[in-house]
C-alpha cells in the first residue's frame, strides 16, 4: 500500500513538472514585421498622351499695313490693336515623354520634371472685315494657329497620405516654364498657295501651372493623370520677307495670343 501511494505521488509530480519543462523549452515567436512604407524618392522616366485644347487671337501689331494690289481692298496702314480674328479654339492630340526626380520628407514630396511633347493642335477662323480700314472683302481670308511641339520644365510639390489616400498615392501641384514651336498662317481658300497664303514659324516661351494625381502600382511603376494650363507671351509675326511684299492683301506684321489646356495620362518607371 505504501509503495502504491509513493508511486502515485511520483506520477503526479512528474505530470505537474512536464508542462513547465516544455514551456521552458518553447521559444516565443517574433511579432510580424510591418512592410516598409512606400517611398517616392528616386528618379523616373515615362511617357503618355492625351488631349489638348487652346484659344488664340490674331490682331494688328504697331506699324501693320496691308499689302497692295488686292481687288476690292484699300491698301495702306492699319491701326495697331485691331482684331484680325476674333478669339478661336484650337484642339488636337498630344504625346509626351518625360524625365524627373523626387525627394520625400515625411508625407511631402518635392520633385523636378522635364517633358517634351509632339502635338497636332491647330485652329483657324475667318478674318474680320476690318471695316472701314480694308473693306468688307477681308472676311474671305482665313487665319490659322498651329502648335508643332511643346517642352516644359517644372517643379512639383506632392502630398501622400492625403485624406483617405495611402502612401502609394500622391496628389501634387506643378509649375514652371514652357516653350513651343508655333506656326501662324494666312490663306485665301480656293486660291493658289504660292500667291495667296503664307506661314511663319516661331519658337515661343511662356509659363505653365497645373496639378495631378499619381499612384504607385509596384515594382517601380506608377500611373498618373495630369492637367496643365500653358500661357505663351504675346508675340509679333509676319515680320520677314516675303510678308512685307506679298501676297496681295496680306496684313503684316500681326500679334498672336495663345493659351493651352492639356489633359493627359501617363506611365512612369522609377529606375533609381
Amino acid at each position: 500500500m505504501k509503495r502504491l501511494f509513493l508511486g502515485s505521488v511520483a506520477l503526479v509530480a512528474l505530470g505537474l513538472g512536464t508542462p513547465a519543462a516544455f514551456a521552458a523549452d518553447m521559444r516565443v515567436a517574433p511579432a510580424p514585421v510591418a512592410p516598409p512604407a512606400y517611398s517616392w524618392s528616386g528618379c523616373y522616366i515615362g511617357g503618355g498622351g492625351g488631349y489638348s485644347t487652346g484659344r488664340s487671337t490674331q490682331y494688328t501689331a504697331p506699324g501693320a499695313v496691308v499689302t497692295p494690289v488686292a481687288p476690292g481692298f484699300r491698301p495702306g496702314a492699319v491701326p495697331a490693336g485691331v482684331n484680325i480674328t476674333d478669339q478661336f479654339n484650337l484642339s488636337g492630340f498630344i504625346g509626351t515623354g518625360e524625365l524627373g526626380c523626387n525627394w520625400q520628407w515625411g508625407a511631402w514630396v518635392f520633385g523636378i520634371e522635364g517633358d517634351g511633347s509632339a502635338t497636332n493642335k491647330e485652329g483657324q477662323a475667318f478674318e474680320t472685315f476690318l471695316v472701314p480700314f480694308l473693306g468688307a472683302g477681308r472676311g474671305a481670308w482665313v487665319a490659322q494657329t498651329q502648335e508643332r511641339w511643346l517642352v516644359t520644365a517644372r517643379g512639383r510639390l506632392g502630398l501622400t497620405n492625403f485624406w483617405w489616400f495611402g502612401p502609394q498615392t500622391m496628389v501634387y501641384v506643378t509649375g514652371g516654364g514652357a516653350w513651343a514651336k508655333i506656326d501662324t498662317s494666312e490663306f485665301l481658300p480656293g486660291q493658289f498657295a504660292t500667291t495667296s497664303a503664307h506661314q511663319e514659324s516661331n519658337t515661343r516661351s511662356g509659363w505653365t501651372v497645373g496639378g495631378g494625381l499619381e499612384y504607385a502600382v509596384g515594382y517601380g511603376w506608377s500611373v498618373k493623370s495630369e492637367f496643365l494650363y500653358v500661357k505663351f507671351d504675346d508675340y509679333t509675326t509676319f515680320t520677314t520677307a516675303p510678308f512685307a511684299v506679298s501676297p496681295a492683301g496680306n496684313i503684316s506684321p500681326r500679334t498672336v495670343k495663345l493659351e493651352d489646356y492639356i489633359w493627359r495620362a501617363g506611365l512612369n518607371y522609377k529606375f533609381w
